[in-house]
């Protein structure tokens, strides 16, 4: 009788361990079926901390980061930038020791030609610059092939023939400033609705579309007292236009930048000789060619030629 007790007594301990057991109120409540949405917690002491964290700390130091804005996305760039020995031309230097030419923007515009805006420390100030590639001006093609002086400076009034879609004119305009101004000639609708909008955020940029070989037709809205003219048009309107310009709005001893091209369909790398005959040109017209850079590789078969005007004035 005392074993069958024993027995009997151990078997309902046994069903006791094997029934489940009651889940606590606070996880029945975690778990509940009735649940359709699941939180996650954050303690205030990580949400501050997490608020508190920069973009550059979660990145890792030294990477370029994106900041992105309502319009436009900007780039953080950590590189060095460092003056260009060209007024108003800087440089950027990658670890790589790849360059890249940048101009201070002035524009109150969030996009000009859909160039890249990289926002970096300058001399103790946060400056937004605008990238300015070789392969898409001849322009910055002739800073990166070496030349030596282009005559810009901050308040310059500069007549740029054959402006286009205006991309070098609108690094121009950084360059000189708001005391500067920049007469973009054009011919063409196409060109008149870009270069209107690019003037609507850029008050040193005054669009004038007509024909640069007839100056004539817009002497009235182009003043006398150029300082520089450049010329990208046709080969064949290049020197005479460029002359007709000159003595309508390029003050005695003003300067002047062209860009002559020289058919090359072999590849072969152009030679300075090559472009002789159309200097020459432009000395029969009085103006004088001072510097020539190759724009290879950048735009093959053109180079860039700055001169003086030796015109002098005419006295009464």
């Amino acid at each position: 009788m005392v074993v069958e007790a024993l027995l009997g007594s151990a078997l309902i301990q046994n069903r006791r361990r094997m029934l489940p057991r009651p889940r606590r109120k606070d996880s029945a409540k975690i778990s509940s079926k009735n649940t359709t949405e699941s939180e996650e917690v954050i303690p205030p002491q990580t949400q501050a901390e997490e608020k508190d964290q920069s973009p550059s700390q979660s990145q890792g130091k030294g990477q370029v980061q994106e900041v992105k804005n309502e319009t436009d996305i900007l780039i953080e760039n950590p590189n060095r930038i460092e003056p260009h020995r060209h007024h108003g031309v800087f440089l950027s230097r990658s670890r790589f020791d790849a360059i890249q030419l940048l101009t201070r923007n002035t524009s109150s515009s969030t996009d000009d030609y859909g160039e890249q805006r990289i926002v970096s420390e300058f001399r103790g100030k946060r400056c937004e610059f605008r990238a300015w590639s070789p392969f898409q001006s001849k322009l910055a093609a002739g800073i990166m092939g070496g030349a030596i002086d282009l005559h810009l400076k901050s308040g310059s009034k500069v007549l740029y023939l054959g402006a286009g879609f205006g991309r070098s004119v609108s690094h121009i305009s950084d360059i000189v400033g708001e005391s500067g101004m920049v007469y973009a000639v054009e011919q063409g609708p196409w060109a008149g609705r870009q270069l209107t909008a690019l003037s609507s955020h850029r008050p040193n940029i005054v669009p004038v579309i007509e024909d640069a070989t007839m100056p004539y037709k817009y002497r009235l809205e182009v003043p006398a007292c150029i300082d520089i003219i450049f010329s990208d048009l046709p080969q064949a309107d290049q020197a005479r236009s460029l002359m007709l310009n000159a003595r309508h709005f390029l003050v005695p001893g003003g300067y002047f930048v062209v860009y002559l091209h020289v058919a090359n369909g072999n590849g072969v790398i152009t030679s300075k000789e090559a472009f002789d005959p159309a200097k020459e040109l432009l000395r029969e017209h009085q103006l004088e060619p001072i510097e020539q850079v190759l724009l290879e590789p950048y735009k093959p078969g053109y180079a860039l030629v700055v001169g003086v005007s030796t015109r002098k004035e005419v006295t009464s």
